[in-house]
């Protein structure tokens, strides 16, 4: 599991334009599923735990809806469908209308995004079996490689001439890691730094212990935080006072006398630090640009939803296909959104995903949603010692949900694959025997 989530991390991070990157995740994944297959049983000393029927609805719900939009349908029922009247032309001019097709309007399309899909899916299943101790070192992994992408950013950056970029199609000029989109590289940011508090409250340590890692664990956030702005993502600078309060919640627990003030007066430090920010930022010019990207006035989402919402209409309530968005948004595409860019994304995942499943869609947020928040509730309830990894979830998904309100986080399988990990520590858990000794002996 260690092993998927971070090929994943690394090489899921180009979306839909790196087609070559998103393959080494999907071959990763199928090795890993042999090696769980054939190794997890036989050297597993705990029995691995079973996959909630919470987990098992969702995941088959993520599954199901790409699956039946690739069904061959005959000519009289699929060209009843809305929206179907180009495809019907385009067809007609090869006298291919009269032939079986399926719901999406770009089967391939939909192909890729349910292969993309089947590995988030299988690690959501995968971290609900795993017992608390290997919960942890998941934790630990996103928060290592947020912290190496933070550094590779830093190099990106120095160079200042596009150098150390792992992607041909990217954001050049800003810190995006093993990213190729800055807002996706923020979102990894912001998960390390609920991953790392998160690793730092689930281990138990003695009060001097404690002490002196806490100033490990602060420098750590800070150079997270601070990438998290050289990405010049204006939800992402955003997000950091919600996720600053996430992480104080995570280590109030084990916060106590000056542990609990020093901690307090980092975070205190790095509110008024975003305070000032647009003091600050006026006087640097990479600074100054993460301030500029904050004048919305020219910004073309607006008209973008607008056309995305013509495209809904059209096809409401079947949809278009997962993954057809450029394919079915560009006929209903405005002038005053026509550009030199082409638009693969309605930068608003939600409208999007009505787009292409339809009424599906909002059934699946909320089917989903429900059965979470129910897993959750019993994860809460009966693995009080777990809280850490429960809030870090929690806190991701609320920084994913949150996000796609104008951008389209799980578009990239780096998010996705976090996501899915965040779903399935959302479930109860046992301690190992490791576990339990190492908190004997701290007592």
């Amino acid at each position: 599991m260690a092993a998927i989530l971070a090929v994943a991390m690394i090489f899921g991070g180009g979306g839909s334009p790196s087609p070559k990157a998103e393959i080494i995740v999907q071959l990763g994944f199928v090795a890993a599923l042999v090696g769980w297959v054939w190794w997890a049983p036989a050297k597993n000393d705990e029995a691995l735990l079973p996959v909630p029927r919470e987990l098992l609805w969702f995941g088959g719900l993520l599954l199901f809806v790409p699956l039946l939009q690739l069904i061959p349908l005959p000519p009289g029922l699929w060209q009843a469908l809305p929206g179907r009247e180009l495809e019907i032309a385009s067809l007609s001019l090869v006298d291919g209308a009269g032939t079986w097709q399926p719901i999406s309007v770009s089967p391939s399309r939909t192909l890729a995004g349910l292969l993309a899909l089947v590995p988030a899916v299988a690690i959501m299943w995968a971290t609900a079996k795993l017992p608390s101790r290997d919960r942890s070192l998941l934790v630990l992994v996103i928060a290592g490689l947020a912290l190496a992408g933070a550094l590779l950013g830093a190099l990106q950056l120095a160079s200042g001439n596009g150098a150390f970029q792992l992607y041909e199609m990217s954001h050049r000029g800003w810190l995006t890691g093993f990213q190729a989109n800055r807002n996706a590289a923020v979102d990894v940011l912001l998960i390390g730094s609920l991953a790392m508090s998160a690793y730092f409250a689930s281990k138990a340590m003695p009060p001097a212990v404690l002490r002196r890692r806490i100033p490990v664990l602060v420098a750590g956030q800070a150079v997270l935080l601070v990438a998290a702005v050289l990405t010049g993502s204006r939800m992402g600078v955003l997000l950091i006072l919600p996720v600053l309060a996430l992480n104080a919640a995570i280590l109030r627990p084990i916060a106590e006398g000056r542990t609990l003030k020093f901690v307090g007066r980092a975070a205190s430090f790095f509110v008024i630090l975003l305070l000032a920010l647009p003091v600050i930022l006026a006087g640097n010019p990479r600074l100054a640009a993460v301030a500029s990207r904050f004048d919305v006035a020219g910004d073309a989402r607006l008209t973008l939803w607008r056309d995305t919402l013509s495209a809904i209409e059209a096809f409401f309530p079947i949809g278009s296909g997962i993954g057809s968005f450029p394919i079915a948004f560009a006929p209903h595409q405005s002038f005053e959104s026509i550009s030199a860019a082409f638009i693969n994304r309605a930068h608003n995942d939600y409208l999007e995903f009505l787009l292409e499943a339809g009424i599906a869609a909002p059934l699946v947020l909320a089917g989903g949603s429900y059965l979470l928040l129910r897993s959750g509730r019993a994860a809460w309830t009966h693995a009080p010692w777990d809280r850490a990894p429960q809030i870090f979830a929690m806190g991701t998904l609320a920084v994913i949900a949150l996000h796609s309100l104008v951008d389209y986080p799980l578009r990239n399988m780096a998010i996705a694959c976090l996501a899915a990990v965040a779903a399935g520590l959302l479930t109860p858990t046992r301690q190992t025997r490791e576990d339990r000794r190492e908190a004997d002996g701290d007592r």
